[in-house]
């Protein structure tokens, strides 16, 4: 296989290069959806996590209110979710999968599979099992210096 890709980068940017072209990628799967690699995340998130609330699907992700709602709205328009005004909390959102939501759940759950096995291609059980942890370890790292710099604004 050529490289496209140069020897000597970084992580940092071998992590943008990879997340770019899934973005490339979902987006162009997604869009028979009237979906993007954008909505995915809260997509899966609702699979798993019914009933969760706008402000801590936000906290979820490390994501502004702001981001969530934006992604939230486009979602709604399409059918695939609704937003309902938590009795516990009238300020605050619950957030379902519809109907239509829970139909397509399997093929968008293909799709973001189907990018996996493209990407781990070639890779044994256990290399995708230490990939997946070094990334998780450094995704939380990450977050945690974030935190750290968030405490001092």
């Amino acid at each position: 296989m050529s490289s496209h890709v140069p020897s000597k980068l970084p992580p940092g940017p071998l992590i943008s290069i990879i997340n770019r072209a899934r973005i490339i990628y979902l987006n162009e799967k997604l869009r028979q959806y009237n979906l993007s690699a954008g909505q995915l995340p809260a997509f899966l998130c609702l699979l798993n996590h019914p009933d969760i609330t706008q402000d801590s699907m936000a906290r979820y992700f490390h994501l502004d209110k702001g981001t969530i709602a934006r992604t939230l709205k486009k979602m709604e328009d399409s059918g695939y979710i609704t937003r309902i005004v938590d009795p516990e909390n009238r300020r605050a959102f619950r957030i379902s999968l519809t109907e239509k939501g829970y139909q397509i759940a399997p093929e968008i759950c293909a799709i973001d599979q189907k990018w996996e096995e493209i990407v781990s291609h070639g890779l044994t059980q256990e290399e995708r099992t230490h990939l997946h942890s070094f990334l998780h370890n450094v995704a939380e790292t990450s977050i945690l210096t974030i935190e750290k710099i968030e405490e001092n604004l």
